[in-house]
Formats: C-alpha cells, sequence, structure tokens
C-alpha cells in the first residue's frame, strides 16, 4: 500500500463507479428471482477458461435509465462480445479472455486521488491435436508485464487420469491451485507466498470416488507473479469430498519438495491483498544465500451449504540452507466465509477439487437478477524468522461481487491491515487500509 504509479481517475468516472456500486448494494438493482434455475456442474480442468453461453434473462430490450452509469452497465451486459469465445471450426481452435479493471483508493490519499489500472488482460488458445491430445496456451498482461502462464499438452487417459506436460501450475492449495477469475475476493491471500507457483513438468490429476488426487515432477518454470522456480520437485494435493444433507466438506493435503542443489538462493514474498499498491512489497524476504532445498506442508478445509459456505487454509515453508546456518520455518493462513445473498451456490468441481465461477440463477437485464454475495476474510503471513526478517503481515478484508451474468462481474473489497510486524521497514507498526473495485469480462 505505497504511493500511486497509476493514472489519477477523473472525479466523473470515480462517481459513476460508485453510483453502480451503491444501486448494487442499496437500490435493489439485485434481488432474488421469482423461479432460478440450478446451473449445471463444470468440470473444466484447470487452467481452461470458461465459457460464457448463457442467454439474456429477457428477449425484450429493457427501457432507458436516467442514470447513465446503469446504463452502461445494461448495454455491456446485453451485448457481451465474443460471448463464449471464438471458436475457428477449420483449425479446432477455441480462443477465450478476460480483463480486470481495478480502482483503488488509499487511506493515506485524499477522495479523489484515485489509482485506477488493468490488473490482469488474458488470452487463452486451446487447440485440438487429434488422437485424444488438447494444446492449451495462456498469456497475460499482469500489472503492465507480460507472463505467459499455462502453456502444455493433455490428454485424458485410462491409466493415470488427466496427465499434463509443459509449463502449469503445480497442485498444492485451494486458493493457488484454482482460477484466479474464481476467487471470492480480488486478490489471493499473502499466503501465496509460500505456496510454489507454475513449473515445467508433467502431472496425473484424477479422482475415484471421494478421492480427489494430483502429483507431478517439475522443474524451473516462466515468471509467475514476479516468482521464478528452480531445481527439480516433486508435489502432489490429495482432497477428500464428502457429500451430506447439510451440504459438501472438502478436505485435503498438500506437499512439496524442492532441490535447488547448492549454493542456490531462495526468496519468498507477497504482494499485499490490495495489488495495485507499488513500490517494494511489505513481505518479502529478499534472497536467502545457500538454500538447497525447500519443503511445503499444506492443509485446506471447505464447507459449502446452500448460499452459505467457508474457507480455509494452512501453509508452511521449511527451508533448509548450507554452511550450517539455521533452518528456516515460515508460515501463513487465512479463513473466510460468504453468503450468496440471492440464493446461489458456488459451484465445486470434483475434476481438480477447486471452486469455479458463480453462476446467476437469472442474468441482470437492468431491472433485476444477477447474483450478490458478500464475505469477511481473515489472513496471516509470517516470513521473519531466525536471522531472516522477511515481515509479518495481518490483514482484514471485506467484499462485496455482483455477478451480473456469466461474463461480467462487478466487485469492490474493503482491506485493512491490522498487524504490519517488520523491524526497520517504515510501514512496521501502521494500519494501513484501501477500497478497491474490479470490473472483470471473460469471454
Amino acid at each position: 500500500m505505497a504511493d500511486s504509479r497509476h493514472k489519477t481517475l477523473t472525479r466523473r468516472a470515480l462517481a459513476r463507479s460508485v453510483a453502480a456500486l451503491a444501486c448494487a448494494v442499496a437500490a435493489g438493482c439485485v434481488h432474488q428471482p421469482a423461479k432460478p434455475s440450478t446451473p449445471s456442474s463444470s468440470t473444466a480442468m484447470p487452467g481452461a477458461s470458461s465459457a460464457s453461453t448463457e442467454p439474456s434473462a429477457s428477449g425484450t430490450t429493457p427501457a432507458r435509465s436516467d442514470n447513465a452509469a446503469l446504463d452502461a452497465l445494461r448495454r455491456l451486459s446485453l451485448l457481451r462480445p465474443f460471448e463464449g469465445g471464438i471458436d475457428t471450426p477449420l483449425v479446432h481452435n477455441q480462443i477465450h479472455g478476460y480483463v480486470m479493471i481495478d480502482a483503488a483508493n488509499y487511506t493515506n490519499h485524499g477522495l479523489g486521488e484515485t489509482q485506477f489500472s488493468i490488473r490482469r488482460a488474458d488470452l487463452s488458445l486451446l487447440h485440438d491435436l487429434g488422437f485424444g491430445w488438447l494444446f492449451y496456451a495462456d498469456a497475460q498482461i499482469v500489472d503492465r508485464n507480460l507472463e505467459f502462464k499455462d502453456v502444455y499438452v493433455r490428454k485424458q487417459t485410462s491409466t493415470f487420469g488427466v496427465v499434463t506436460i509443459g509449463n502449469q501450475q503445480e497442485p498444492f492449495g485451494l486458493e493457488q491451485y484454482g482460477s484466479f477469475r474464481t476467487t471470492t475476493f480480488l486478490e489471493r491471500a499473502t499466503t501465496n507466498a509460500l505456496a510454489p507457483s507454475r513449473s515445467v513438468g508433467i502431472t496425473s490429476s484424477d479422482f475415484r470416488g471421494p478421492w480427489i488426487w494430483s502429483y507431478g515432477f517439475f522443474t524451473a518454470g516462466t515468471k509467475d507473479e514476479g516468482r521464478t522456480q528452480r531445481g527439480v520437485a516433486l508435489t502432489g494435493r490429495l482432497a477428500y469430498l464428502l457429500k451430506t444433507d447439510s451440504g459438501l466438506y472438502h478436505l485435503a493435503l498438500d506437499y512439496s519438495s524442492r532441490r535447488a542443489g547448492p549454493n542456490n538462493d531462495q526468496h519468498f514474498k507477497s504482494s499485499p491483498e490490495v495489488a495495485l499498491s507499488s513500490g517494494d512489497d511489505f513481505l518479502d524476504t529478499g534472497s536467502i544465500t545457500g538454500s538447497n532445498k525447500v519443503q511445503r506442508y499444506g492443509l485446506e478445509a471447505a464447507h459449502v451449504n446452500g448460499p452459505f459456505s467457508w474457507q480455509a487454509e494452512y501453509m508452511e515453508a521449511h527451508l533448509q540452507r548450507d554452511d550450517g546456518l539455521p533452518p528456516l520455518r515460515f508460515r501463513g493462513w487465512y479463513g473466510y466465509a460468504s453468503w450468496m445473498i440471492t440464493g446461489e451456490s458456488r459451484e465445486y468441481r470434483e475434476s481438480n477439487a477447486t471452486f469455479g465461477a458463480v453462476v446467476p440463477h437469472v442474468s441482470w437485464n437492468g431491472h433485476g437478477g444477477g447474483a450478490l454475495e458478500v464475505g469477511v476474510r481473515l489472513s496471516m503471513t509470517d516470513l521473519n524468522n531466525r536471522d531472516v526478517v522477511g515481515g509479518k503481515e495481518t490483514n482484514l478484508s471485506v467484499g462485496v461481487n455482483w455477478y451480473l451474468d456469466k461474463s461480467v462481474r462487478l466487485s469492490a473489497n474493503l482491506v485493512r491491515a491490522i498487524d504490519l510486524n517488520k523491524p526497520g521497514d517504515p510501514s512496521s507498526g501502521k494500519h494501513p487500509s484501501a477500497i478497491v473495485g474490479r470490473l472483470q469480462y471473460q469471454f
């Protein structure tokens, strides 16, 4: 939560954004539809974009409103360019993508000093190679930097389940392994500093009854949110799904062991849970020299009972060092609860034991519909241990999500740091806050 590095929004644009969000919360633009329909369960594999194929809730064009912001949202919701992606049947391609536009205001800034940025812009390609093989490639602009994310080939096999070969997310963590597009809050919790990122490797994923597992062998990978992996690793995730009359329960164990070899450095860091912040990250160990092995452990738990759900994770990273230096232990956790006010339920994907996108019962058509969700999260990550001072951060976040349809989502988060502990850092002991909003469109 540092000084601005982006352009200042005009007061008129800020007023329209505030008006739209206020309408969602206070003026009744979102309400419980009279006849909800149950959305179908998705079985999409990790990394593949979700297509937006839901038709408009009304076949007629709604009357024009006197509110310019609502008119703009209505046109976007009804237009939905490239809805469902772009198909090229002759060469068996599907093209999907999304864009996230963020605006944020900080406690140390005036109300007119609002930052805004394209947080992410994504374009992905899915190509049928034949003989059951699929090729997937994904490129993103993340905070004005181009990063190649998933680039792999994949096939469903009878013996090893789904086999994936290439650059991919290592199977570790419920938030980390799931899609960034479907997180309840605008940013993952700071515990992502302890989880492995993307690497080149081969994985196997399958499920039998209540058990769902993924495991793989990995080497180095591309830059992912400013992080890169080195050495070789074995990473796995085992989940158990329990279905009861009171909803479903998800429990999972995560493990990763990465050996980088002698004379290698390790680096643990996490951006704050408001990604428009600029400057150095508060949680940052810097380069830890002589780090030859990292072992990571994780516990996951989640419960969904109709419109109510909660989710929690705990992670640890144990770092071995050369030259007789003592080992290091970093840890973190988060927990949150959410409520779908309009009655929808979070979709669970048994194919990879993660949560998918929220699908409104009725799309917003300018007069009503869509889905409204509220949530609260508490998170803590501690990168202070022995001679390494990487910072300890505890955050409280409150979020509101308005899902207009499968394609358009408006969100707002209030994030407050309730504990910052990093001796020597000017932010240590302070309690900064930020309000951030996002417009997300995907196709």
